[in-house]
């Protein structure tokens, strides 16, 4: 599955989708800022170089800091104790905190920095192999990184890229397996596996493999697969899954202190994974410009379905519709759906009125006052919708980027400039 995310961000005089009244915000709301892992390939200039001066300022911690990059690297293997999990069920659960435990420290150093991810199974890797963000000559904190207990520098040894095809397939088996997490995370160690003999090196022995920085991006497209796994498997828990004797799903994992239960769920990790994000700036016209434009260069070609994700949109008090047009930046209401390739699918929204309550009474973002708060949540709190672009999607899915325009009008066709609701990203999703 590929998801291509596009942050909403309108100035703010002005709204894409306007809110008729600001939204109130308290002290006593609950709130939790997502990170967003993105694709190595699709970080932009400036957020490169800020991974690269976070990876430097680890470097440059000593190595009897705990936050320091030999500290953790070392938690994986060499120096002893050696704790990572491999060839056993915990495999996939363990490496989730190891690498979260680096991304914080990252964080500490650049703030909003997150750990990237290589896509090993994705065309371009097959075709070109390594992304030259890890590959580009020295100065370059993602080449190389220091053994600092060995003297000594990591290197690579990489296989042919077109090799990297059979490690796709095993991937793609892996998300099929739908009995047991523990057979998942077998099914998805031994692609895991062929990467490491793949890179080579120092990342082909396990008591070294952390040292390399390519080692994060490769092991963040692990927990990638996993987390997408998890969401096409919602119902499979390792509740009553062993190991040693113990419950996988209670099983601390040393040296973190969390068991698999409280990592299970990344969003209360505090991140996401993404392929793309782009901001783009609103307009006073509802159909003036379009609301997102997506590059394709990560979506697979033979996708079986293509959604436009809406997320976290506000109940608008007025129904209306809105129509949704790819590659077709000049759409309006008197523009055709029927006949038409660029008319994607229709959106409709079932206004809620005016307010029957009190001030307070119809505000979206009302959360809960305390943790034990039972309370129903607002009528109004904000929903993900979906809009199936998948034949308009493949129409077009030659053309190496895609614009959505969004049209709202009324039940009678009439344009509506102000419709009154607002979101906060749109995704593009592939499966």
């Amino acid at each position: 599955m590929a998801k291509i995310l596009v942050k909403f961000t309108p100035e703010p005089e002005v709204a894409f989708f306007s809110r008729n009244a600001p939204v109130a915000t308290t002290a006593a709301s609950i709130t939790r800022t997502i990170s967003y892992r993105k694709n190595i390939r699709d970080l932009t200039s400036d957020e490169l170089n800020a991974l690269r001066e976070a990876f430097t300022k680890l470097y440059n911690l000593s190595s009897g800091d705990d936050r320091s990059y030999q500290y953790i690297a070392g938690i994986h293997g060499f120096p002893s104790p050696v704790y990572c999990a491999h060839g056993n069920p915990l495999f996939a659960v363990w490496h989730r905190p190891y690498i979260l435990i680096l991304e914080k420290s990252l964080q500490e150093q650049v703030p909003g920095v997150t750990l990237p991810y290589w896509d090993w199974t994705s065309q371009i890797s097959q075709q070109e192999g390594m992304p030259t963000a890890y590959t580009d000559p020295a100065p370059n904190p993602l080449l190389k990184a220091r053994i600092e207990f060995q003297d000594r520098e990591t290197f690579r040894q990489p296989g042919a890229p077109s090799s990297l095809r059979t490690l796709a397939l095993q991937v793609q088996r892996a998300q099929q397996e739908n009995r047991t997490y523990t057979r998942y995370s077998a099914a998805l160690e031994t692609p895991h596996n062929g990467l490491h003999v793949w890179v080579g090196g120092t990342m082909g022995q396990v008591p070294h493999a952390a040292y390399d920085p390519i080692f994060w991006a490769h092991h963040c497209n692990v927990d990638r697969l996993f987390a997408e796994w998890q969401a096409q498997h919602p119902n499979i828990i390792p509740t009553n899954e062993f190991y040693e004797g113990r419950s996988i799903w209670e099983t601390s994992l040393a040296p973190f202190g969390v068991s698999t239960q409280d990592i299970w769920d990344i969003r209360a990790l505090g991140y996401e994974y993404l392929t793309a994000e782009t901001s783009v700036k609103a307009t006073a016209k509802f159909a003036a410009a379009p609301a997102a434009r997506f590059s394709l260069a990560a979506v697979e070609p033979n996708f079986e379905k293509a959604e436009l994700e809406f997320q976290n949109l506000l109940h608008p008090k007025d129904s209306f519709e809105v129509r949704v047009f790819l590659n077709q930046p000049d759409a309006d209401a008197n523009t055709p759906t029927e006949g038409n390739d660029h008319y994607a699918d229709s959106l409709f929204f079932f206004g809620h009125g005016e307010c029957p309550g009190e001030a307070g009474h119809c505000d979206p973002r009302r959360g809960r006052i305390d943790q034990f708060d039972v309370r129903r949540p607002s009528h109004v709190t904000p929903f993900t919708t979906y809009a199936d672009v998948t034949e308009a999607m493949r129409k077009v899915a030659g053309a190496g980027e895609v614009t959505v325009k969004l049209v709202a009008v009324d039940a009678k066709g009439n344009a509506v400039a102000n419709p009154g609701t607002d979101f906060d990203a749109i995704a593009l999703v592939t499966s």
